[in-house]
């Protein structure tokens, strides 16, 4: 099936299917310059002081500061905004997730749950300036009708870790949610980079949780959530990696304040960045470097529950991402056809099985998840309009 018209492109135009206010939308002028000179890389410090001036005065770092052993704020962080933090949902000291709510307003509202990527912290902490993430997502989910929870990752054992606790969370939130004014029966799940793979074996594997998968929609951003769909793909180096400029752009690199071992904004709690190292040969998607028999394989395979999931998927990609040419990767094209291809040669974007493609032109791998609560709707834009028709 061919993908012309099928793509969503963000920032230059819109095609087709997404509200078309948002096609005036763009990266402020100063902040489109600084993405430029980061260039396509993971770099979570230099774009969070790109967008930190846009946060509200006060944030995270007013309500837990770096150098506290607990939150000093007692007081409403954000005006009209009630945040229950580290809500626990499992086991783990890591099971836990924050949500966000809007004081006006009546229940039953649609609820997005954002799953972030890197090591999994719900607060980046690269430097003081990410403190102010991923508060931002929160607050604009208040903003427009819904309730957000944002969960906190860790890595485990076993291959299948990382989707089982996406599942507990998620099943946490359907028996819980109405507390919170939220409808369980009109959940979106939001991965970005490392997410995308638990958030993947989620959605491939329903038959390994206790209730089966529980939400509507699945955005799956800047990352794959069916490794081996095409053959291993190249890119950028990752931050801190040989080569990386990662923190260069902002004159961090020199002062060992960028790269993955960054720990400049770091906070003590549940949410640090120095709290629980990953299990021994754990990767972030939950999946070891061992080889794997063929039948480990195809037990892990997430693209067999990916083409019979009754959940909606967005596929989007962010035009400063590594390894990224102009266009959506070769991976999201061959999930959106091998998808499609289940509805027959007539399936259409964005219906039946087949999935939405989100470009985001401007955008980098950070600026598409730091953009929200901004000036900057390239994003946040489209990802509003495709919820709001997720039923």
């Amino acid at each position: 099936m061919s993908l012309k018209g099928l793509i969503v492109t963000v920032g230059g135009c819109v095609v087709a299917m997404l509200a078309t206010s948002t096609a005036s939308a763009q990266v402020p002028p100063d902040i489109a310059e600084g993405l430029k000179k980061i260039g396509p890389i993971v770099d979570p410090a230099c774009t969070a002081k790109l967008y930190r001036p846009l946060m509200p005065k006060n944030d995270y770092n007013t309500y837990w500061p770096a150098n506290a052993e607990a939150p000093v704020s007692k007081g409403q962080l954000y005006p009209g905004i009630t945040i229950t933090r580290d809500q626990a949902f499992g086991p783990h000291p890591k099971d836990v997730l924050d949500i966000f709510v809007a004081d006006a307003g009546g229940g039953n509202r649609p609820v997005l749950i954002f799953v972030p990527g890197g090591g999994g912290n719900k607060i980046e902490q690269q430097v003081r300036e990410s403190n102010a993430f991923y508060d931002n997502i929160g607050r604009w989910a208040t903003k427009n009708g819904m309730v957000a929870a944002v969960v906190q990752r860790h890595a485990g054992p076993n291959w299948d870790d990382g989707g089982r606790d996406l599942s507990m969370a998620v099943d946490w939130l359907k028996e819980n949610v109405t507390q919170y004014k939220g409808d369980p029966n009109r959940m979106v799940i939001w991965s970005h980079s490392a997410g995308n793979g638990p958030l993947g074996v989620y959605v491939g594997h329903p038959e390994r949780w206790k209730n089966g998968i529980q939400v509507k929609g699945a955005i799956f951003m800047s990352g794959n959530p069916v490794p081996g769909i095409v053959a291993a793909q190249g890119g950028a180096p990752a931050p801190g990696a040989p080569g990386s400029r990662s923190g260069l752009a902002c004159g961090l690199l020199e002062a060992q304040a960028a790269g993955p071992a960054a720990t400049g904004g770091a906070i003590a709690g549940p949410s640090s960045v120095l709290a629980v190292a990953p299990a021994a040969g754990a990767a972030a998607g939950g999946r070891g470097g061992q080889a794997l028999t063929p039948e480990q394989q195809a037990e892990r395979d997430n693209l067999p529950g990916f083409k019979k999931t009754a959940v909606k998927i967005m596929l989007a990609r962010a035009e400063f991402d590594p390894g990224v040419a102009g266009d959506m990767l070769p991976s999201d094209k061959a999930l959106h056809d091998a998808m499609c291809a289940v509805d027959g040669p007539n399936a259409k974007d964005g219906q039946g099985h087949c999935p939405t493609m989100l470009f985001l032109k401007g955008e980098s791998h950070m600026s598409e998840v730091f953009s929200f609560d901004t000036a900057d709707r390239i994003v946040s834009g489209p990802i509003l309009a495709w919820i709001k028709r997720v039923k």
